[in-house]
């Protein structure tokens, strides 16, 4: 395991950075080489290399990070007979109450956590959308007072700080990872794009 020095956490944030540059070098090589057929040239091997980084992250990556970008499909929204049966069957299982709902804020403190975002987050669990409608505002206030009373305290007016988890309408956040990390990460992966680099490189 790496250690908590200052030297050991610059050695990883280098190798991080320099892992997290191979990607667009890789790009503009590959460009450069195409719109100028006499621009410095690598070896064979790294030229191949460049190229396959390059196709990785437009074909995997890229297409990856806009797909999880879409809009989840959520099921029809089920009765308040069934929201409130959701609703019950969620809170009887929770030991915790005060840790369940901090771990939905990433840790928020509870004076972070007020009414309109237990609001939020309500509206997410059991009605299945970002936006506030009225027509549902005499229930999620029914469901927050039950929560209320679960905690023993009631939440203060207004909107907090605290940002809730609602997974269906976050971002997803992904980084692209060079080959070089699944090489390192999945011996199996690397053996079958090695197989495939020399393959190609025999067909030069």
């Amino acid at each position: 395991m790496i250690g908590n020095s200052v030297p050991e956490r610059i050695f990883i944030h280098t190798c991080i950075f320099l892992l997290r540059c191979v990607a667009p070098l890789s790009g503009v090589y590959t460009v450069a080489i195409h719109c100028f057929p006499f621009a410095f040239r690598l070896p064979c091997p790294l030229e191949i290399w460049a190229i396959a980084e390059t196709l990785w992250y437009f074909t995997f990556y890229l297409y990856r990070h806009i797909y999880l970008q879409r809009p989840a499909v959520h099921p029809s929204l089920p009765s308040r007979e069934k929201r409130d049966e959701l609703f019950r069957r969620c809170f009887e299982n929770i030991p915790d109450y005060d840790t369940y709902i901090s771990k939905w804020f990433l840790d928020a403190s509870p004076d972070d956590i007020k009414r309109e975002n237990i609001k939020d987050f309500f509206q997410w669990a059991f009605f299945n959308t970002p936006i506030s409608d009225s027509v549902y505002d005499a229930e999620l206030d029914e469901y927050i007072k039950k929560l209320e009373e679960l905690i023993g305290r009631q939440f203060r007016p207004g909107r907090g700080d605290a940002k809730c988890l609602r997974l269906t309408f976050d971002k997803a956040h992904i980084l692209h990872r060079s080959l070089i990390w699944y090489f390192v990460r999945y011996p199996l992966f690397g053996n079958t794009i090695l197989v495939s680099f020399r393959a190609l490189t025999d067909s030069f």
